[in-house]
């Protein structure tokens, strides 16, 4: 997703990076991925044609860049699965579909309808987080689009707004000649929106097409975003990472003049419909983990097990408030023989109801938690103003809260509701898995897991909690020897970093050997000495093409 001005800069000989640097995936700890084939996630959720809104929501509306960006206006419908798609390539012939309409019935004639699609759980890096999209742009999808698979979060709590982001972006300006089709990759850290990143346009291999289906993944580590076409690397960046966890986005739009790389005059707004409709093929996305390890469940009584009974419970670890009590039979428990069932104050005016647990916390410390809920039909919430979800808050040694993640409407932390009785695709009647991932910042003393129920006005319905979990992430990022630029692995541009003078001093023929060795069968397999002069002047050649025609776009 890009907002404002842009110029955009080029780098060449990406081809040849491709090449030397080539890799292949590793092995991680799965924990979300969809075929969009309408059989996966909740029962409520699958054959009904839409993607799975128990992971996906699309923009909400009503704060600056919500739902708007370019020319385009974010639609609020969830978009469609299980869709034959005529292209070969995909997984199981089966994909969701990401529409983009030249009119747009609320605005006709000024914008556009396209579509954004958006994980309803964020990710932190922990040692390593992997996104990879198989998709394509169909074909005869005429210039001035953009599509694109990518990470993405901005904190509203406090000016100024600053976002984390990792794109790649597929632009319908480089598929209109008979040249390979160029991608664009970009990244922030707490970048401000005067800011146009860190953008790399990657000039691809001959033959390579954006209407054909291509695996695009990103690893982010803690000192690295590396970018991936069908598993061959294309980019690395090491001095813009970002550090915050982001929501994974796809979406499908066109941008005003300001974006000049991506921007085509000659795609207009229809005055009048139906107007023309475009579609991008999602066929499978996936994040996994990593290079992390993961702790056990750090919560006391993580099943509301240790009482005897409904009511309040002081012997648990929990603070049960308002109107939340132990329940042991109104709902078959997800787990053990007790829930928390939780319903609003009926106080005249928006309120809450829920429970929370403090567990001791460093700053720094990355933390996932999650829990399971339902909501019954027999005391509905759905239609209501009602909605609950689940909070990570940090509090410091003097009881105040310093930090939240999903705790107040009006700021980024609305993102997740697990249920919301405005939504006309609300699950009822089943356990539903939610999570969100939080980053403790400076002066946390401890986490503390909330599970909420807000209530906006004096209306009716209740939910049920079960299975509540907090763990914590840590990097387990190998110490690798020859990795000299510190991103986890061995490769090519470690030795762009030893012949740079950025590896240890003194710098020794045993570095080098070192890194040949670890390097394991790449360029230099061949080779079973220190290389000769002249293989040396050709891998810094390739590195110093490498690095000289990296540009930056300033908004």
């Amino acid at each position: 997703m890009r907002l404002g001005k842009r110029t955009i800069g080029w780098m060449s000989a990406l081809t040849l990076a491709g090449l030397i640097f080539a890799s292949h995936p590793a092995v991680g700890q799965v924990i979300f991925v969809d075929n969009f084939n309408d059989t996966s996630g909740p029962l409520a959720a699958q054959g009904d044609g839409l993607v799975d809104v128990s992971k996906y929501r699309t923009p909400f509306g009503g704060l600056a860049g919500d739902n708007f960006v370019g020319r385009t206006n974010f639609r609020f419908t969830l978009p469609a699965e299980n869709v034959t798609t005529s292209a070969s390539g995909s997984t199981d012939g089966k994909v969701a579909v990401l529409p983009f309409n030249t009119f747009n019935p609320d605005d006709a004639g000024n914008s556009f309808l396209g579509t954004d699609l958006i994980s309803k759980r964020n990710f932190a890096v922990g040692g390593g987080l992997r996104m990879t999209t198989r998709m394509r742009v169909q074909s005869g999808t005429p210039a001035g689009l953009v599509a694109a698979p990518f990470l993405y979060d901005v904190s509203r709590d406090l000016p100024p707004l600053v976002r984390d982001e990792i794109d790649h972006e597929l632009l319908t300006n480089f598929a209109q000649s008979a040249g390979p089709d160029n991608t664009l990759t970009n990244v922030w850290n707490d970048g401000d929106f005067a800011s146009g990143g860190a953008p790399v346009i990657i000039n691809n291999p001959s033959g390579f097409d954006i209407t054909q289906f291509h695996d695009y993944r990103t690893d982010w580590s803690p000192t690295s975003v590396k970018y991936y076409i069908d598993n061959t690397l294309v980019r690395t960046e090491t001095t813009v990472v970002p550090d915050d966890p982001m929501r994974a986005h796809w979406n499908f739009w066109a941008p005003d003049s300001s974006f000049t790389a991506a921007y085509s005059a000659a795609l207009t707004p229809a005055a009048s419909g139906p107007g023309a409709t475009y579609n991008v093929e999602l066929d499978k996305v996936q994040l996994e983990r990593y290079n992390t390890t993961i702790s056990g469940n750090l919560l006391a009584d993580p099943s509301f097990e240790l009482q005897s009974g409904p009511g309040p419970n002081a012997t648990g670890g929990w603070t049960l408030f308002n109107n939340a009590f132990y329940e042991l039979a109104e709902v078959a428990p997800q787990d053990g023989l007790t829930t928390v069932k939780v319903f609003g104050p009926f106080s005249g005016g928006p309120n809450a109801s829920g429970l929370f647990q403090n567990v001791a916390a460093l700053p720094g410390d990355e933390f996932s938690a999650s829990i399971f809920a339902h909501a019954p039909s027999a005391d509905p919430i759905f239609g209501n103003q009602n909605f609950t979800n689940i909070t990570l808050q940090f509090v410091n040694a003097g009881g105040s809260v310093i930090g939240s993640v999903n705790f107040g409407p009006g700021t980024n932390q609305r993102d997740t509701p697990i249920f919301d009785g405005r939504d006309p695709n609300m699950i009822q009647n089943e356990w539903v898995n939610y999570s969100v991932d939080a980053v403790a910042p400076a002066g946390t003393a401890f986490v503390r897991f909330n599970a909420f129920f807000i209530q906006l006005a004096n209306q009716g319905g209740a939910v049920f909690f079960d299975s509540p979990s907090l763990v914590k992430l840590t990097d387990a990022t190998p110490s690798v020897p020859g990795d000299f630029d510190g991103d986890g692995d061995v490769d090519g541009r470690d030795f762009l970093a030893w012949q740079r003078g950025q590896s240890p001093s003194p710098f020794s023929p045993a570095d080098l050997a070192t890194w040949q060795g670890a390097y394991n069968g790449g360029l230099l397999s061949a080779v079973n000495t220190v290389p000769e002069p002249a293989s040396l002047a050709l891998l810094a050649a390739c590195g110093v093409l490498l690095a000289s025609r990296r540009g930056r776009r300033a908004c």
